[in-house]
C-alpha cells in the first residue's frame, strides 16, 4: 500500500512540473509570437506611409512586405496569438499581401517583367489574409462602425477570383505547369474555399471553361491521373470537347500504355459508337495487329465489332469489320450480309461494292474447284451450274464497284472478265479484255 501511495505522489509531482512546462512555453510562444505581430505591424505602417507619400520603390514594396509576411505568417500559424487579436493578424498580413500584389499588376499591365511564381504565392496569401480577416473581425455598424469596410474587403477577396485564373496562365506561360493547375483548381473551386463570396465572385470567362483549361494544363504537365479526375468536367465545355477527348484518349499512348489505350477506346466507342467512328477504326487496326502477332490464337475483332453492331448497326466501319472477319475465315455469306449493310450506309463505297461481289467470286470458284471430284456426272453438272449462278449473282456487285471507280479497271475488270467468260458473255468479257 505505501508503494503506491508513493508512486502516486510521484506521478502528481510529475504533473504539476509538466503543467509547469507547458505554461512556461505557452507564454513565450504568446509573446514571441506578440513580438513578431508588432514588428510586422510597424512594417506595415511604414510601407503604407511611404507608399501613400508617393516615396516607396516597387523594390522596396517588395522586399518589406515579404519581410513582414513571413513575421505575421509566423505568429499566426503558432497559434498562440489571443483570438480576440487575430482580425488584427489577418489584417496587417492582407495589406502586406494587397501591396505586392498592386505592384506586380502594374508589372504586367505595363509588360514588364516579374517573378511569376511569387505573384501565385502572394496572391495566395492575399486571399487566406482576406477571409481571416472577414472570420476574426467583429462587425460594428453604426458611424464609426466598420461594416461598410469588411464589405469592401469581401468585394476584394471575390475579385481576386479571377487573379487565379491570371497567375494560372503566367505559370503554364513559363512551364510551371503544376502551380498553373493549384491555380486553376484553387479557381474552380473558389465559392467552396471562400464561402464568405460565394454569391459576389464573377468570372471574367464562362466557368464552364475553367476546367477545361486546367485539363490541358494537366496534359501539357503531364499529370495524367489529374486529366482523368478533371475530363468529366472538361468535356461540359462542348465548344472544345472533341479536342478534349482526343487529347485524353492520345494521351495513354504518351504513357506508354497501348492496352489501357485500347481499353478505353473500346468503353468509349462503344458507348456512343456515333460519334467516334474514326476511333473505332483504329481499334480495328489495333485488335487485327494484335490477332497476327498472336498467331491466330486470339479473337478479337470480331467480339468487339458484333458489341458495336448491336447499340448501332449503321456504323459503317463496325459493319466492314465484321464483314472482314467473316470474310477471312471464308464464312462468305455471312461475310456478304455485312458487306452489303456497308453497301446501305453508304452507297458509293467501292470497297463493299466491290467485296459483295468477291463473296460470290470465291464461293463460286471454291465450287468449281470441286466439279472434277464429282464422279456423278448428274450431280456436277448440278454443281457446275451452281457455279455459273453464283458468278452471274456476282456481276451486279463487281459492275456497282465500276460505277464507283470508273477511271480505275484495274480495281474490277478482271473479276468482271472471269464472270463474264462464266456466263457467256464473251463481247463483255473482250471489254474488258482491252481494259486490262
Amino acid at each position: 500500500m505505501k508503494k503506491i501511495i508513493i508512486s502516486m505522489a510521484l506521478l502528481l509531482s510529475v504533473g504539476t512540473i509538466m503543467g509547469q512546462v507547458d505554461k512556461a512555453a505557452l507564454k513565450a510562444a504568446q509573446k514571441e509570437a506578440k513580438a513578431q505581430m508588432e514588428e510586422a505591424k510597424k512594417i506595415d505602417a511604414a510601407i503604407t506611409e511611404k507608399i501613400n507619400a508617393k516615396t516607396a520603390t516597387d523594390e522596396e514594396i517588395l522586399s518589406e512586405c515579404k519581410k513582414g509576411q513571413a513575421l505575421i505568417r509566423k505568429a499566426i500559424k503558432s497559434g498562440a496569438i489571443d483570438d480576440n487579436k487575430l482580425g488584427e493578424a489577418y489584417k496587417t498580413y492582407a495589406d502586406l499581401a494587397q501591396f505586392p500584389n498592386n505592384t506586380l499588376l502594374a508589372y504586367s499591365q505595363n509588360k514588364q517583367a516579374f517573378d511569376t511564381l511569387f505573384f501565385f504565392t502572394n496572391l495566395k496569401a492575399l486571399t487566406n489574409a482576406l477571409q481571416g480577416e472577414l472570420k476574426y473581425t467583429k462587425v460594428t455598424k453604426g458611424e464609426t462602425g466598420n461594416e461598410n469596410y469588411l464589405k469592401s474587403k469581401k468585394s476584394n477577396l471575390a475579385l481576386s477570383a479571377n487573379f487565379y485564373l491570371y497567375a494560372a496562365q503566367l505559370c503554364s506561360d513559363c512551364g510551371k505547369y503544376d502551380k498553373a493547375l493549384d491555380a486553376f483548381e484553387t479557381a474552380m473551386n473558389y465559392t467552396k474555399i471562400y464561402p464568405e463570396v460565394a454569391d459576389l465572385v464573377k468570372f471574367q470567362i464562362p466557368e464552364v471553361q475553367i476546367p477545361y483549361f486546367a485539363f490541358h494544363t494537366a496534359h501539357e504537365g503531364k499529370m495524367y491521373d489529374k486529366m482523368e479526375a478533371l475530363f468529366d468536367q472538361a468535356m461540359l465545355f462542348t465548344d472544345n470537347a472533341e479536342a478534349t477527348k482526343n487529347v485524353m484518349i492520345e494521351s495513354y499512348r504518351e504513357r506508354g500504355d497501348t492496352v489501357a489505350w485500347a481499353n478505353y477506346v473500346r468503353q468509349l466507342t462503344v458507348k456512343d459508337p456515333k460519334s467516334n467512328e474514326s476511333y473505332i477504326q483504329m481499334l480495328i487496326g489495333y485488335y487485327i495487329k494484335k490477332e497476327k502477332e498472336a498467331g491466330g490464337d486470339t479473337n478479337l475483332v470480331l467480339p468487339y465489332v458484333e458489341e458495336i453492331t448491336a447499340n448501332d448497326p449503321n456504323i459503317l466501319m463496325a459493319q466492314y469489320g465484321k464483314a472482314y472477319k467473316f470474310f477471312e475465315s471464308e464464312k462468305y455469306d455471312e461475310a456478304f450480309d455485312a458487306y452489303l449493310k456497308c453497301t446501305e450506309i453508304k452507297s458509293d463505297y467501292y470497297d463493299a461494292w466491290y467485296q459483295c461481289g468477291l463473296c460470290k467470286f470465291r464461293k463460286a470458284l471454291a465450287l468449281n474447284a470441286t466439279v472434277s471430284t464429282i464422279k456423278n456426272q448428274v450431280e456436277a453438272k448440278k454443281a457446275l451450274e451452281k457455279t455459273k449462278g453464283l458468278m452471274a449473282e456476282a456481276i451486279p456487285f463487281f459492275e456497282k464497284a465500276r460505277e464507283c471507280a470508273p477511271d480505275e479497271p484495274q480495281k474490277w475488270a478482271y473479276e468482271l472478265r472471269q464472270c463474264y467468260n462464266a456466263t457467256d458473255q464473251k463481247e463483255k468479257a473482250a471489254e474488258m479484255d482491252k481494259l486490262l
